[in-house]
Protein backbone atom coordinates (compact mmCIF):
# COMPACT_ATOMS: atom_id res chain seq x y z
CA UNK A 1 0.00 0.00 0.00
CA UNK A 2 1.23 3.32 -0.93
CA UNK A 3 2.17 6.40 1.52
CA UNK A 4 -0.82 8.54 0.57
CA UNK A 5 1.29 11.27 1.78
CA UNK A 6 3.24 10.77 -1.41
CA UNK A 7 0.46 11.59 -3.54
CA UNK A 8 1.19 15.31 -2.41
CA UNK A 9 2.56 17.75 -4.27
CA UNK A 10 5.77 19.64 -3.22
CA UNK A 11 4.05 22.88 -2.91
CA UNK A 12 1.29 21.41 -0.58
CA UNK A 13 3.67 20.05 1.24
CA UNK A 14 5.51 23.13 1.75
CA UNK A 15 2.01 24.80 2.41
CA UNK A 16 1.32 22.59 5.38
CA UNK A 17 4.77 23.48 6.92
CA UNK A 18 4.07 27.37 6.49
CA UNK A 19 0.95 26.64 8.15
CA UNK A 20 2.27 24.17 10.99
CA UNK A 21 5.22 26.68 11.63
CA UNK A 22 2.91 29.51 12.06
CA UNK A 23 0.88 28.04 14.57
CA UNK A 24 3.91 27.25 16.45
CA UNK A 25 5.25 30.20 16.77
CA UNK A 26 1.90 32.40 16.74
CA UNK A 27 1.05 29.95 20.25
CA UNK A 28 4.92 30.08 21.61
CA UNK A 29 4.00 33.90 21.61
CA UNK A 30 1.48 33.51 23.49
CA UNK A 31 2.86 30.51 26.24
CA UNK A 32 5.35 32.99 26.98
CA UNK A 33 2.92 35.94 27.83
CA UNK A 34 1.24 33.47 30.18
CA UNK A 35 4.52 33.08 31.74
CA UNK A 36 4.90 36.81 31.74
CA UNK A 37 8.01 36.54 30.07
CA UNK A 38 9.59 39.52 28.00
CA UNK A 39 10.53 38.94 24.62
CA UNK A 40 10.44 40.10 21.09
CA UNK A 41 8.19 37.11 19.45
CA UNK A 42 5.43 38.14 22.29
CA UNK A 43 5.67 42.03 21.53
CA UNK A 44 5.51 41.46 17.54
CA UNK A 45 2.29 38.98 18.23
CA UNK A 46 0.40 41.38 19.85
CA UNK A 47 1.45 44.79 18.53
CA UNK A 48 0.93 43.16 15.09
CA UNK A 49 -2.29 41.36 15.53
CA UNK A 50 -3.97 40.98 18.94
CA UNK A 51 -4.07 44.39 19.78
CA UNK A 52 -5.63 45.53 16.89
CA UNK A 53 -8.33 42.95 17.06
CA UNK A 54 -8.58 43.85 20.54
CA UNK A 55 -8.90 47.60 19.58
CA UNK A 56 -11.37 46.33 16.78
CA UNK A 57 -13.87 45.42 19.51
CA UNK A 58 -14.59 49.24 20.26
CA UNK A 59 -13.44 51.10 17.75
CA UNK A 60 -13.05 49.49 14.78
CA UNK A 61 -9.56 50.03 14.68
CA UNK A 62 -8.94 48.67 11.15
CA UNK A 63 -5.53 46.93 9.84
CA UNK A 64 -1.81 47.35 9.48
CA UNK A 65 0.80 46.28 6.36
CA UNK A 66 1.97 43.71 8.59
CA UNK A 67 -1.09 41.54 9.72
CA UNK A 68 -2.96 42.35 6.07
CA UNK A 69 0.11 40.92 4.22
CA UNK A 70 0.14 37.94 6.96
CA UNK A 71 -3.77 36.94 7.11
CA UNK A 72 -2.98 37.44 3.05
CA UNK A 73 0.15 34.68 2.60
CA UNK A 74 -1.98 32.21 5.20
CA UNK A 75 -4.51 32.06 3.25
CA UNK A 76 -3.03 31.14 0.61
CA UNK A 77 -0.91 28.69 2.44
CA UNK A 78 -4.69 27.53 4.07
CA UNK A 79 -6.66 27.15 0.64
CA UNK A 80 -3.52 25.16 -0.46
CA UNK A 81 -3.01 22.88 2.08
CA UNK A 82 -6.70 22.37 2.49
CA UNK A 83 -7.14 21.05 -0.93
CA UNK A 84 -4.45 18.46 -0.04
CA UNK A 85 -6.30 17.50 2.92
CA UNK A 86 -9.99 17.32 0.89
CA UNK A 87 -8.14 15.37 -2.05
CA UNK A 88 -6.79 13.06 0.75
CA UNK A 89 -10.61 12.31 2.19
CA UNK A 90 -12.13 12.15 -1.33
CA UNK A 91 -14.69 14.65 -0.75
CA UNK A 92 -17.02 15.60 -3.52
CA UNK A 93 -14.73 18.50 -6.18
CA UNK A 94 -17.80 19.42 -7.88
CA UNK A 95 -19.43 22.77 -7.76
CA UNK A 96 -22.23 21.61 -5.67
CA UNK A 97 -19.24 21.33 -2.77
CA UNK A 98 -19.05 25.54 -3.28
CA UNK A 99 -22.90 25.64 -3.06
CA UNK A 100 -22.27 23.85 0.46
CA UNK A 101 -19.98 26.24 1.94
CA UNK A 102 -21.71 29.40 0.42
CA UNK A 103 -23.81 30.05 3.36
CA UNK A 104 -20.70 30.23 5.58
CA UNK A 105 -20.07 33.89 3.74
CA UNK A 106 -23.46 34.86 4.99
CA UNK A 107 -22.86 33.14 8.48
CA UNK A 108 -19.75 35.32 8.89
CA UNK A 109 -21.48 38.38 7.77
CA UNK A 110 -24.46 38.27 9.84
CA UNK A 111 -22.32 37.53 12.76
CA UNK A 112 -19.99 40.37 12.26
CA UNK A 113 -22.58 42.87 12.02
CA UNK A 114 -24.39 41.60 15.29
CA UNK A 115 -21.28 42.36 16.79
CA UNK A 116 -20.92 45.55 14.91
CA UNK A 117 -24.23 46.36 16.51
CA UNK A 118 -23.20 45.58 20.44
CA UNK A 119 -25.71 42.36 20.42
CA UNK A 120 -23.40 39.63 21.79
CA UNK A 121 -22.55 39.73 25.55
CA UNK A 122 -18.70 40.38 26.62
CA UNK A 123 -17.83 36.45 26.73
CA UNK A 124 -18.56 36.20 22.91
CA UNK A 125 -17.98 39.22 21.28
CA UNK A 126 -14.26 39.27 20.91
CA UNK A 127 -14.89 36.03 18.77
CA UNK A 128 -17.15 37.83 16.02
CA UNK A 129 -14.09 40.48 15.18
CA UNK A 130 -12.60 39.55 12.27
CA UNK A 131 -10.14 37.38 11.35
CA UNK A 132 -11.29 35.43 14.53
CA UNK A 133 -14.70 35.36 12.92
CA UNK A 134 -13.65 33.72 9.83
CA UNK A 135 -11.90 30.51 12.02
CA UNK A 136 -14.98 30.29 13.91
CA UNK A 137 -16.83 29.99 10.91
CA UNK A 138 -14.37 27.34 9.64
CA UNK A 139 -14.56 25.26 12.74
CA UNK A 140 -18.18 24.64 11.95
CA UNK A 141 -17.71 23.62 8.78
CA UNK A 142 -15.15 21.09 10.50
CA UNK A 143 -17.63 20.07 12.52
CA UNK A 144 -20.65 19.32 10.55
CA UNK A 145 -18.33 17.82 7.84
CA UNK A 146 -16.26 15.83 10.13
CA UNK A 147 -19.56 14.15 11.75
CA UNK A 148 -21.25 13.56 7.96
CA UNK A 149 -18.06 12.21 7.33
CA UNK A 150 -17.69 9.72 9.95
CA UNK A 151 -21.72 8.66 9.67
CA UNK A 152 -21.34 8.05 5.98
CA UNK A 153 -18.24 5.62 6.15
CA UNK A 154 -20.43 3.69 9.20
CA UNK A 155 -23.56 3.93 7.62
CA UNK A 156 -24.78 1.14 5.11
CA UNK A 157 -28.60 1.69 4.99
CA UNK A 158 -28.83 4.93 2.59
CA UNK A 159 -32.60 5.39 4.18
CA UNK A 160 -31.22 5.67 7.68
CA UNK A 161 -28.03 7.95 6.70
CA UNK A 162 -30.42 10.34 5.69
CA UNK A 163 -32.21 10.60 8.48
CA UNK A 164 -28.91 10.69 10.76
CA UNK A 165 -27.80 13.68 8.64
CA UNK A 166 -30.95 15.62 9.22
CA UNK A 167 -30.88 14.45 12.59
CA UNK A 168 -27.56 15.55 13.40
CA UNK A 169 -28.11 19.16 11.30
CA UNK A 170 -30.57 20.28 13.58
CA UNK A 171 -28.80 19.36 17.05
CA UNK A 172 -26.05 21.51 15.38
CA UNK A 173 -28.49 24.30 14.60
CA UNK A 174 -30.21 24.06 18.06
CA UNK A 175 -26.54 24.60 19.55
CA UNK A 176 -25.96 27.51 18.06
CA UNK A 177 -29.16 28.74 18.64
CA UNK A 178 -28.91 27.74 22.23
CA UNK A 179 -25.25 29.43 22.66
CA UNK A 180 -25.39 32.42 20.61
CA UNK A 181 -29.25 33.34 21.78
CA UNK A 182 -28.38 33.11 25.68
CA UNK A 183 -25.27 35.40 24.28
CA UNK A 184 -27.64 37.62 22.63
CA UNK A 185 -29.83 37.96 25.11
CA UNK A 186 -27.76 39.11 28.37
CA UNK A 187 -25.73 41.66 26.56
CA UNK A 188 -26.04 45.15 27.88
CA UNK A 189 -27.27 46.73 24.05
CA UNK A 190 -30.20 44.49 24.23
CA UNK A 191 -31.01 44.35 27.96
CA UNK A 192 -30.67 48.20 28.25
CA UNK A 193 -32.28 49.55 24.84
CA UNK A 194 -35.20 46.30 25.69
CA UNK A 195 -35.04 45.11 22.35
CA UNK A 196 -37.65 42.53 21.73
CA UNK A 197 -36.54 39.11 20.85
CA UNK A 198 -39.27 37.72 19.15
CA UNK A 199 -38.33 38.06 15.85
CA UNK A 200 -34.81 36.03 16.91
CA UNK A 201 -36.68 33.08 18.37
CA UNK A 202 -39.46 32.81 15.21
CA UNK A 203 -36.56 32.89 12.94
CA UNK A 204 -33.97 30.83 15.09
CA UNK A 205 -36.72 28.09 15.70
CA UNK A 206 -37.10 27.65 11.94
CA UNK A 207 -34.12 27.33 11.44
CA UNK A 208 -33.84 24.66 13.43
CA UNK A 209 -36.00 22.83 11.21
CA UNK A 210 -34.29 23.54 7.92
CA UNK A 211 -32.83 20.30 6.89
CA UNK A 212 -36.25 18.30 7.23
CA UNK A 213 -38.22 21.45 5.43
CA UNK A 214 -35.27 21.46 2.22
CA UNK A 215 -34.70 17.53 2.52
CA UNK A 216 -35.82 16.91 -1.23
CA UNK A 217 -34.25 19.95 -2.68
CA UNK A 218 -30.76 19.27 -0.88
CA UNK A 219 -31.01 15.36 -2.37
CA UNK A 220 -28.22 16.93 -4.98
CA UNK A 221 -25.84 16.53 -2.37
CA UNK A 222 -23.89 14.52 -0.39
CA UNK A 223 -24.38 13.35 3.21
CA UNK A 224 -21.01 15.42 4.05
CA UNK A 225 -22.34 18.68 1.48
CA UNK A 226 -26.03 18.54 2.76
CA UNK A 227 -24.84 18.60 6.70
CA UNK A 228 -22.24 21.15 5.91
CA UNK A 229 -24.88 23.52 3.87
CA UNK A 230 -28.08 22.77 6.31
CA UNK A 231 -25.53 24.08 9.33
CA UNK A 232 -24.20 27.15 7.74
CA UNK A 233 -27.87 28.17 6.36
CA UNK A 234 -29.19 27.75 9.99
CA UNK A 235 -26.36 29.27 11.51
CA UNK A 236 -26.91 32.11 9.38
CA UNK A 237 -30.59 32.36 9.85
CA UNK A 238 -30.15 32.40 13.51
CA UNK A 239 -28.23 36.00 12.95
CA UNK A 240 -30.49 37.09 10.69
CA UNK A 241 -32.65 36.77 13.38
CA UNK A 242 -30.93 38.82 15.88
CA UNK A 243 -30.65 41.62 12.99
CA UNK A 244 -34.06 41.14 12.23
CA UNK A 245 -35.27 42.15 16.03
CA UNK A 246 -32.43 45.17 16.13
CA UNK A 247 -34.20 46.55 12.92
CA UNK A 248 -37.76 46.37 14.41
CA UNK A 249 -36.28 48.00 17.03
CA UNK A 250 -34.94 51.10 15.24
CA UNK A 251 -37.42 53.79 13.82
CA UNK A 252 -38.37 53.43 9.90
CA UNK A 253 -37.21 56.51 8.64
CA UNK A 254 -33.66 55.41 10.36
CA UNK A 255 -33.40 52.22 8.21
CA UNK A 256 -31.82 52.86 4.70
CA UNK A 257 -32.87 50.37 2.56
CA UNK A 258 -32.06 51.43 -1.01
CA UNK A 259 -28.00 50.63 -1.27
CA UNK A 260 -28.99 46.69 -0.30
CA UNK A 261 -30.84 46.57 -3.60
CA UNK A 262 -27.90 48.77 -5.42
CA UNK A 263 -25.14 46.61 -3.72
CA UNK A 264 -26.48 43.46 -4.08
CA UNK A 265 -29.14 43.74 -7.09
CA UNK A 266 -25.95 44.74 -9.67
CA UNK A 267 -23.93 41.93 -8.60
CA UNK A 268 -26.56 39.07 -8.94
CA UNK A 269 -27.41 40.44 -12.60
CA UNK A 270 -23.74 40.35 -13.74
CA UNK A 271 -23.81 36.95 -12.12
CA UNK A 272 -27.10 35.73 -14.03
CA UNK A 273 -25.40 37.21 -16.77
CA UNK A 274 -22.29 35.10 -16.86
CA UNK A 275 -24.36 31.90 -16.11
CA UNK A 276 -27.15 32.48 -18.51
CA UNK A 277 -23.96 33.54 -21.50
CA UNK A 278 -22.07 30.64 -20.42
CA UNK A 279 -24.29 27.54 -19.94
CA UNK A 280 -25.01 26.69 -23.16
CA UNK A 281 -21.46 26.26 -23.55
CA UNK A 282 -21.22 23.90 -20.33
CA UNK A 283 -24.19 22.24 -21.51
CA UNK A 284 -22.30 21.62 -25.31
CA UNK A 285 -18.91 20.64 -23.14
CA UNK A 286 -20.69 18.36 -20.49
CA UNK A 287 -22.19 16.34 -23.32
CA UNK A 288 -18.35 15.49 -24.34
CA UNK A 289 -17.74 14.27 -21.02
CA UNK A 290 -15.68 17.61 -21.02
CA UNK A 291 -15.20 20.26 -17.89
CA UNK A 292 -13.41 23.42 -19.24
CA UNK A 293 -10.20 23.97 -18.02
CA UNK A 294 -9.94 20.89 -15.85
CA UNK A 295 -8.22 18.20 -17.31
CA UNK A 296 -9.25 14.65 -17.85
CA UNK A 297 -7.84 11.86 -16.18
CA UNK A 298 -3.94 11.70 -15.08
CA UNK A 299 -3.06 14.37 -18.63
CA UNK A 300 -0.65 17.45 -17.25
CA UNK A 301 -0.71 20.84 -18.47
CA UNK A 302 2.21 20.13 -20.61
CA UNK A 303 0.28 16.75 -22.22
CA UNK A 304 -2.74 19.04 -23.00
CA UNK A 305 -0.50 21.76 -24.56
CA UNK A 306 0.86 19.46 -27.13
CA UNK A 307 -2.40 17.69 -27.72
CA UNK A 308 -3.81 17.42 -31.07
CA UNK A 309 -7.63 16.35 -31.03
CA UNK A 310 -11.61 17.45 -31.54
CA UNK A 311 -12.16 17.21 -27.61
CA UNK A 312 -9.71 19.88 -27.72
CA UNK A 313 -10.52 22.09 -30.34
CA UNK A 314 -14.26 21.83 -28.55
CA UNK A 315 -12.85 22.80 -25.11
CA UNK A 316 -11.01 26.20 -26.53
CA UNK A 317 -14.39 26.75 -28.99
CA UNK A 318 -16.12 27.34 -25.52
CA UNK A 319 -13.94 27.61 -23.10
CA UNK A 320 -14.53 31.71 -21.80
CA UNK A 321 -18.08 31.74 -21.84
CA UNK A 322 -18.00 27.97 -20.18
CA UNK A 323 -15.87 29.33 -17.43
CA UNK A 324 -17.82 32.49 -16.72
CA UNK A 325 -20.49 30.30 -16.29
CA UNK A 326 -18.98 27.87 -13.18
CA UNK A 327 -20.59 29.03 -9.77
CA UNK A 328 -16.74 28.92 -8.48
CA UNK A 329 -15.90 32.31 -11.25
CA UNK A 330 -19.26 34.52 -11.32
CA UNK A 331 -19.90 34.01 -7.76
CA UNK A 332 -15.82 35.20 -7.16
CA UNK A 333 -16.35 37.87 -9.92
CA UNK A 334 -20.32 38.95 -8.68
CA UNK A 335 -18.00 39.73 -4.51
CA UNK A 336 -15.26 41.58 -6.43
CA UNK A 337 -18.33 43.85 -7.58
CA UNK A 338 -20.42 43.93 -4.89
CA UNK A 339 -17.55 44.47 -2.60
CA UNK A 340 -16.73 47.88 -5.02
CA UNK A 341 -20.43 49.05 -4.66
CA UNK A 342 -20.46 48.97 -0.77
CA UNK A 343 -17.48 50.92 -0.20
CA UNK A 344 -18.50 53.53 -3.21
CA UNK A 345 -21.76 54.05 -1.38
CA UNK A 346 -20.26 53.80 1.99
CA UNK A 347 -17.29 56.32 1.91
CA UNK A 348 -19.43 58.76 -0.78
CA UNK A 349 -22.64 59.01 0.61
CA UNK A 350 -22.57 58.29 4.38
CA UNK A 351 -18.78 58.96 5.27
CA UNK A 352 -17.78 55.80 5.98
CA UNK A 353 -14.00 55.36 5.75
CA UNK A 354 -11.73 51.89 4.28
CA UNK A 355 -9.75 50.29 7.40
CA UNK A 356 -7.97 47.94 4.88
CA UNK A 357 -4.59 49.09 4.05
CA UNK A 358 -4.62 48.94 0.57
CA UNK A 359 -7.85 49.57 -0.14
CA UNK A 360 -7.55 53.17 1.38
CA UNK A 361 -4.47 53.75 -0.54
CA UNK A 362 -6.29 52.65 -3.61
CA UNK A 363 -9.12 55.28 -2.89
CA UNK A 364 -6.96 57.82 -1.98
CA UNK A 365 -5.66 57.75 -5.33
CA UNK A 366 -8.13 58.28 -7.15
CA UNK A 367 -9.56 60.85 -4.80
CA UNK A 368 -12.90 58.97 -4.90
CA UNK A 369 -13.75 55.25 -3.43
CA UNK A 370 -15.87 55.59 -7.24
CA UNK A 371 -12.67 54.70 -8.44
CA UNK A 372 -12.52 51.17 -6.24
CA UNK A 373 -15.25 50.07 -7.84
CA UNK A 374 -13.56 50.03 -11.31
CA UNK A 375 -10.73 48.46 -9.46
CA UNK A 376 -12.70 45.82 -8.00
CA UNK A 377 -14.61 45.13 -11.14
CA UNK A 378 -11.08 45.01 -13.43
CA UNK A 379 -9.81 42.61 -10.01
CA UNK A 380 -13.05 40.17 -11.19
CA UNK A 381 -11.99 40.65 -14.80
CA UNK A 382 -8.44 39.38 -13.53
CA UNK A 383 -10.17 36.65 -12.04
CA UNK A 384 -12.20 35.54 -15.05
CA UNK A 385 -9.01 35.58 -17.18
CA UNK A 386 -7.17 33.95 -14.48
CA UNK A 387 -9.70 30.40 -14.63
CA UNK A 388 -9.79 31.20 -18.37
CA UNK A 389 -6.49 30.33 -19.19
CA UNK A 390 -5.40 28.08 -16.53
CA UNK A 391 -5.44 24.22 -16.59
CA UNK A 392 -5.97 22.48 -13.60
CA UNK A 393 -5.20 18.85 -13.09
CA UNK A 394 -7.79 16.04 -12.11
CA UNK A 395 -6.15 16.09 -8.89
CA UNK A 396 -5.96 19.70 -8.62
CA UNK A 397 -9.67 19.99 -8.65
CA UNK A 398 -10.39 20.88 -5.27
CA UNK A 399 -7.57 23.49 -5.28
CA UNK A 400 -9.85 25.19 -8.38
CA UNK A 401 -13.11 25.21 -5.90
CA UNK A 402 -11.08 26.67 -3.14
CA UNK A 403 -9.21 29.14 -4.86
CA UNK A 404 -12.68 30.75 -6.21
CA UNK A 405 -14.17 30.42 -2.60
CA UNK A 406 -11.56 32.32 -1.07
CA UNK A 407 -11.77 35.22 -3.85
CA UNK A 408 -15.50 35.03 -3.22
CA UNK A 409 -14.59 35.27 0.37
CA UNK A 410 -12.83 38.02 0.31
CA UNK A 411 -14.97 40.36 -2.04
CA UNK A 412 -18.52 39.53 -0.80
CA UNK A 413 -18.34 38.96 2.89
CA UNK A 414 -16.79 42.56 3.55
CA UNK A 415 -18.91 44.05 1.23
CA UNK A 416 -21.73 42.21 2.81
CA UNK A 417 -21.32 43.29 6.05
CA UNK A 418 -20.29 47.02 5.07
CA UNK A 419 -23.29 47.48 3.12
CA UNK A 420 -25.88 45.82 6.55
CA UNK A 421 -23.89 48.30 8.59
CA UNK A 422 -24.79 50.92 6.42
CA UNK A 423 -28.65 49.82 6.13
CA UNK A 424 -29.24 49.16 10.24
CA UNK A 425 -26.69 52.23 10.90
CA UNK A 426 -24.65 50.67 13.24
Amino acid sequence: MSNRLEELYDYEKWSINIILISFVLFFCGLFLSYLSLENPLTDFIYEYYLDPIIAEETSDAGYNTINTMTYAFILAMFVVSLAALLRYLNIDSSDYTLIALFPYVFWAVFGEVVEDAQMFDSNLAPYFVSPGVHFQTALWVIIAGSVAYTLEKKSKNKNKLEREIELVSSLLILVQFLLYVSSISNSDKVINQEIDMTLLLLIGMFAIFIPQLLNKSLKVFTPVQKTVYSVGLGGALIFLGALSSYASHIPSNELVLWPLIVVIGLPSFLAYFMYNIGSPAVKELSEHGLIAGILPGVMTEEDYIALTSPDKDLIEEHRKKAIGASPVVFLAVAGQLLDGLATWIGIDFFNYREKHVFSAWIIEQFNSAAGFVIIKLGLGILIWYFFTISNFENRQQHLRLLIGLAMLVVGMAPGLRDVFRLALGV
